[in-house]
């Protein structure tokens, strides 16, 4: 049987920047295979070059037996490709999205409809909604299914599943399996532990070198320090008695849909605080009123002693917040991005300047100081935009699924920096869809259809279901959501 998909001593650089150096390898017909590597590693240089939108500087690719620099056009009608980011278009409704990737490729959605059926039925409720009003979950589907449409023999999978939730992950990897019995064959990268054995075999990418290809088990046991390191040890805080956050009955609706439903909790100075959910569940609606980006419907509640309802100017002085989307400016050098959001919270000169130095050696990026935010790797933009969200000392930061397509050992980096800030006496109020996340917080909500039906410590909640970690305890009470949307 001949390779699928062949890499023969690939190279790639960017100006002095070594993207990829001398790599190959083969993927067999049929094959999940695995693209793995932390940030900055290569891996999308690596998928942009399969995918002919990007040239190797050296060595050749071919892809179902076309070249990927002189059969572009060919490879482009066989492959499908599912970028990192969103890659449909928001203003389109779902069937319009389908349709239109249909006709691109000179097919139609009923000619290759058995193929995306059991993906589309999911998602065909929604279809007159917009694409960029889907959830997580929801945009990733209809994203596979514009993939899938034309029938392709090879998919691209570029981290397809960050931002989404465990359970909508597990079902993404249940279509993938089905696509695999159908004959595709699939590259996908991922960060997250179970995607990766998933797969059946993996190649390991480290700054731009292949360092190995075997099955998933051997490769975790070989580069364990990297992809499987160890867990966090903290001595537990001593919480102060006053609380940072009260609420009580926070509602919030948009027309007859109630994203939010009489939620009530405590979060007490000093603690961190997981506040979990499916995509949908209300999560991000709720931290949105908590921060006094948008008026409740009914309920009353403080952040760090103001009310959410009169006071919300004087809550965003007082927190910080780092969004699930990138909330950095891509085009400024990284002591201009510190400097500019100094400015914002009002520190004088003599602070801002103390402070940068503190946080680029904190953060190791002393060299990078001049560099462009967009040049520097995922992890690193993610944990500046964190030490910029805590820059003004705020007595409380609320973090949005911070660690979203971050490998292992840089979630693992970040969440130090999130201990150190609980130290010194700041509190965490985070989302994440990593579940051994959950088990680095002090307590944890989990919300089903706006509600909180949970609410307290990771080993309270493993007892209470009989579960031996809380992907267990997430996966049980996310079974219980009846809607599918926010």
């Amino acid at each position: 049987m001949k390779p699928l998909v062949t890499i023969h001593d690939v190279s790639k650089s960017y100006g002095k920047v070594q993207a990829l150096q001398h790599v190959s390898l083969e993927v067999m017909p049929g094959e999940i295979f695995g693209i793995i590597g932390p940030d900055g590693s290569g891996k999308t240089s690596l998928f942009r070059m399969l995918t002919t939108l990007l040239y190797p500087d050296e060595g050749a690719i071919t892809v179902n037996g076309f070249d990927t620099v002189k059969d572009y056009k060919a490879i482009r009608r066989c492959v499908g490709y599912m970028p990192g980011r969103f890659s449909l278009y928001p203003d389109l409704s779902v069937e319009e999205n389908l349709e239109f990737f249909a006709t691109l490729f000179g097919t139609t959605v009923q000619e290759n409809y058995r193929l995306i059926e059991a993906i589309y039925k999911q998602i065909e409720p929604f279809k007159k909604r917009k694409a960029g009003k889907l959830s997580g979950g929801m945009k990733q589907k209809l994203a596979l299914s514009c993939a899938l449409i034309h029938k392709p023999v090879v998919l691209f999978l570029d981290e397809p599943t960050t931002g989404v939730d465990p359970v909508s992950r597990k079902e993404f990897w249940e279509m993938l399996r089905r696509l695999k019995q159908e004959g595709i064959t699939m590259l996908v990268s991922t960060p997250y532990l179970d995607e990766i054995k998933s797969c059946d075999r993996m190649a390991f990418l480290y700054q731009g070198e292949l360092k190995g290809i075997d099955t998933p088990a051997v490769m975790l046991e070989r580069f364990a320090d990297i992809l499987c390191p160890p867990g966090l040890q903290r001595e537990e805080a001593v919480l102060q008695q006053e609380y940072a956050i009260e609420v009580k009955d926070l509602v919030k609706r948009f027309g007859d849909f109630t994203a939010v439903d009489h939620i009530s909790f405590s979060v007490r100075k000093g603690e961190i605080f997981g506040f979990l959910g499916a995509n949908g569940a209300g999560k991000t609606t709720a931290m949105r009123m908590l921060c006094g980006l948008s008026y409740p419907t009914e309920g009353t509640g403080t952040v760090a002693g103001f009310d959410i309802n009169t006071q919300q100017e004087e809550i965003k002085k007082h927190i910080g917040y780092m969004s699930q989307k990138f909330s950095l400016y891509d085009d400024l050098k990284v002591w201009e991005n510190i400097r500019l959001f100094a400015g914002i919270y009002g520190l004088d000169e003599t602070v801002i300047r103390e402070r940068t130095e503190e946080v680029l050696k904190e953060l190791g990026l002393e060299k990078e100081r001049d560099t462009l935010v967009r040049s520097l790797p995922l992890g690193w933009k993610q944990r500046l935009a964190f030490s910029v969200a805590t820059f003004h000392r705020p007595e409380i930061v609320f973090l949005d699924e911070p660690t979203g397509g971050v490998d292992p050992k840089t979630r693992r980096q970040f969440w130090e920096l999130i201990y150190r800030a609980a130290d010194r006496g700041i509190t965490v109020f985070v989302t994440t869809h990593y579940m051994d996340e959950a088990e680095f917080c002090g307590r944890v909500s989990i919300m089903v259809d706006g509600c909180i039906r949970v609410l307290g410590t990771p080993e309270e909640l493993k007892r209470t279901f009989g579960e031996k970690d809380m992907d267990g305890v997430f996966h049980r009470l996310a079974r219980e959501a009846t809607r599918k949307s926010d």
